[in-house]
């Protein structure tokens, strides 16, 4: 049988339940109260019909999920059995980037979808990045006049378009996906990533930057060194006005305040930066982007909110355990692990290999399947403990189209989705290669094309020609074969 997560107990009794092909069987949904895991439920199909008990709404809507998984395998019938299912992490994510290139609610739709069919629960949206921002704010109308149109855009690798590119989500749009999302069960996770990767933010509003120069939004990829200045008040009022609204639209718990790749040269010039350094008492510029972590963690807590910020945000060693999550993607430093080891909560999102922007040949199928979230350095067992579940980014610098994306994530998704459901022990890729083939002719079906089979797992022989590409002028094969750990 074809089920994708699997599920934590399945039982087959003898027996067949019949019913007319094409309708369904009589199903009998109840809560009781000897379910107790969140979002847990089981399945009972035996000669009185099907019963589908849920700890809650949510387990109930994946008691649904599953019966129309197995319903696929079968026709006109069902097989006596018992389930039981329950989520390994509670937080099980996947991201999507619409500011490097943008998609209609339509297609976020359809992505939404593809990753609920599969009982992902919480949808990450990068709202704002230097190429553009994408989020409606009233009280800073320029953020979108200005800040949401790149002039050009020079990503390289088939795109240098001279004309203008831009796009933004309204408040009534953004409303339509979070309920979107909420009769599927999944929270939406709004993000306004801070102080880098705000040259659009800077665009619309040059004085909020240590040097008050005009720019324009980025055009091209990469970490760029104008930031939102630390030590100008007006950069806090832009922050918690833009925190507010978005707050109105998105009603989860949890608020990502982003906080990677943020260089701190333009604070190390800047005598507004370094005189709120010396005010606060702090010595690194790394303490003063954990003071502006604690600070918002604190805003978000006043408003029952949750913070996620990525993990570079905590170098500087002074972020409150109080209210933050760190998103791992790239670590350095053993700052996460001492983090997790602390007993505090981390979500796995490593980029090797959960960013799926990245080709089949660097991340193939197999790679993001047998990932442990909980494998990475220095993690004692509160560390592995204190991992609270799984994200898999796509970014769009390079995905310009809704194809492209789908090509990306799917099958990919599926693997994250059986690791945030089920963990890392006792997988089998076998199995799981078949429900892959399965269920990729249903999400066709649903209008979201993955990527063919032969694409899946590139032989290492492959590899580099499969990864050159994306390298292009950037690194030599050697130092792709190194990255890829194919020996010579």
């Amino acid at each position: 049988m074809y089920l994708c997560p699997q599920p934590t107990t399945l039982k087959l009794e003898k027996g067949m339940l019949y019913f007319p092909v094409g309708e369904m069987p009589e199903v009998k949904k109840t809560k009781p109260a000897t379910l107790f895991e969140k979002e847990s439920y089981r399945i009972i199909i035996d000669e009185n019909g099907v019963l589908i008990e849920g700890a809650d709404d949510a387990g109930l809507y994946y008691g649904e999920l599953t019966l129309r998984q197995i319903m696929l395998n079968y026709r006109g019938c069902l097989p006596y059995l018992y389930l039981y299912d329950e989520p390994r992490y509670s937080y099980r994510g996947f991201m999507i980037d619409p500011c490097r290139h943008f998609f209609t609610v339509d297609e976020i739709k359809r992505m939404i979808d593809g990753a609920a069919y599969f009982k992902f629960n919480k949808f990450h949206f990068h709202l704002s990045d230097d190429q553009g921002f994408r989020a409606e704010i009233e009280s800073y109308p320029l953020l979108t006049t200005v800040g949401s149109v790149r002039p050009s855009s020079n990503f390289g690798r088939g795109e240098n378009d001279e004309n203008p590119y831009g796009g933004y989500y309204t408040k009534k749009e953004l409303r339509e996906i979070v309920e979107y999302c909420k009769e599927r069960h999944i929270e939406v996770v709004p993000e306004f990533d801070i102080p880098g990767h705000t040259t659009s933010v800077i665009a619309a509003y040059p004085e909020l930057s240590c040097k008050g120069e005009k720019i324009e939004p980025k055009t091209c990829a990469g970490i760029f060194d104008d930031i939102l200045c630390a030590g100008n008040d007006d950069t806090y009022k832009l922050i918690e006005a833009v925190i507010d609204e978005l707050c109105e639209i998105f009603t989860g718990k949890y608020f990502h305040i982003g906080g990677d790749e943020a260089p701190k040269s333009r604070w190390r010039e800047c005598e507004k930066c370094k005189k709120k350094l010396s005010d606060l008492g702090l010595h690194t510029m790394d303490e003063l982007q954990g003071y502006m972590v604690n600070t918002f963690a604190d805003y978000l807590k006043k408003k029952g909110k949750k913070v996620i910020c990525w993990n570079e945000a905590i170098r500087g060693g002074n972020v409150d355990h109080d209210n933050v999550t760190v998103a791992l993607w790239s670590e350095k430093t053993n700052k996460t692990a001492e983090w997790a080891n602390s007993g505090n909560p981390v979500i796995a999102e490593n980029f090797t290999p959960y960013y799926v922007d990245y080709p089949y040949g660097m991340h193939p199928l197999k790679s993001v399947y047998m990932f442990d979230p909980e494998g990475f350095k220095g993690l004692s067992s509160l560390g592995k403990a204190s991992i609270k579940g799984v994200e898999s980014p796509i970014w769009t610098e390079y995905v310009r189209d809704f194809d492209k994306m789908c090509y990306q994530c799917f099958p990919r998704w599926m693997a994250v989705a059986e690791t945030g459901w089920n963990g890392a022990k006792n997988k089998n890729y076998q199995s799981f290669l078949k429900s892959a083939e399965f269920f990729c002719d249903i999400l066709r079906g649903m209008g979201i094309n993955p990527a063919p089979k032969k694409d899946w797992d590139v032989l290492p022989a492959n590899r580099v020609a499969d990864t050159v590409g994306f390298f292009k002028n950037t690194l030599t094969k050697k130092a792709i074969k190194q990255f890829l750990h194919i020996e010579e």
